[in-house]
Parts: structure tokens; C-alpha cells; sequence
């Protein structure tokens, strides 16, 4: 019995570490999205459409690198959220 305890509590430490990390992980891809949302006073969805609309001045391509950097937050947001979902589901 004494055991089976202590492989729980090693499991359930182990768990709470997980989730841990991976609550710092979206926090991190959380304030990513938000200092674009704030730089570009609009959604990635809308940069986006202008940066189709408009292009990318040739000499600058900044809004070019931020929208990869921001849709690369997005996406990894979500896996994140996902997981964490999957996981706060079966708990320990």
C-alpha cells in the first residue's frame, strides 16, 4: 500500500508540474498576442487582410515578421489550450 502511495504522489506531482509549465507557457504566447494587439491597435485576422490588401514596403518588413511571430503565438495558444484541457480531463 505504501507503495502505491508514493507512486500516486510522485504522479501527482509530476502532473501538477505539467500543468504548471504549460500555465506559464500561455501566459508567455498570451502577452506575445496582446503586445501586437496593442502595436497594431487591431486582431492578427485584420493585419492579416492588410498586409494582403497592401503588401509589404519593400525596404521594411516588419509587419511582415510580427504577423508570422503573432500567427506562430496564435497556433501555439491554442495547441497549449488544448492540452491543458486534455489534461485537466483526466487529472490526477
Amino acid at each position: 500500500m505504501v507503495i502505491i502511495r508514493i507512486v500516486i504522489s510522485i504522479r501527482r506531482k509530476i502532473y501538477e508540474e505539467i500543468m504548471k509549465k504549460l500555465r506559464e507557457e500561455v501566459e508567455y504566447y498570451e502577452e506575445i498576442v496582446k503586445k501586437f494587439e496593442k502595436k497594431y491597435s487591431c486582431p492578427l485576422e485584420e493585419l492579416e487582410r492588410r498586409i494582403e490588401r497592401e503588401g509589404v514596403p519593400i525596404d521594411n518588413h516588419e509587419i511582415w515578421e510580427d504577423s508570422i511571430e503573432w500567427r506562430n503565438a496564435v497556433e501555439e495558444l491554442e495547441k497549449l489550450k488544448k492540452i491543458l484541457g486534455d489534461l485537466r480531463w483526466c487529472g490526477l
